[in-house]
């Protein structure tokens, strides 16, 4: 999971918010459903961004720098926890 937390700048958000990405893919929809999440590492600072385009670039960066860090001893633990 990578998760932005704060006022996402390029969308003007007028409050904050918490946006978890669940990276694993599921077989069924859980909406409704209680969801806990854990946070054990932090990549970067909230920042704006000229196009959405870059937004999204950026996000699947942050995707790439989490999933490597689940491979790491230190978070290998969380890689399928449930």
């Amino acid at each position: 999971m990578v998760m932005s937390i704060g006022w996402n700048p390029y969308f003007k958000n007028k409050e904050k918010a918490i946006e978890p990405w669940l990276l694993h893919d599921f077989d069924e929809d859980f909406y409704g459903e209680e969801l806990r999440l854990v946070i054990v590492g932090y990549i970067r600072a909230e920042a704006n961004f000229p196009t959405l385009e870059s937004l999204i670039a950026k996000i699947h960066e942050d995707r790439r720098v989490a999933e490597r860090a689940l491979d790491l001893p230190l978070y290998s633990s969380y890689k399928n926890d449930s």
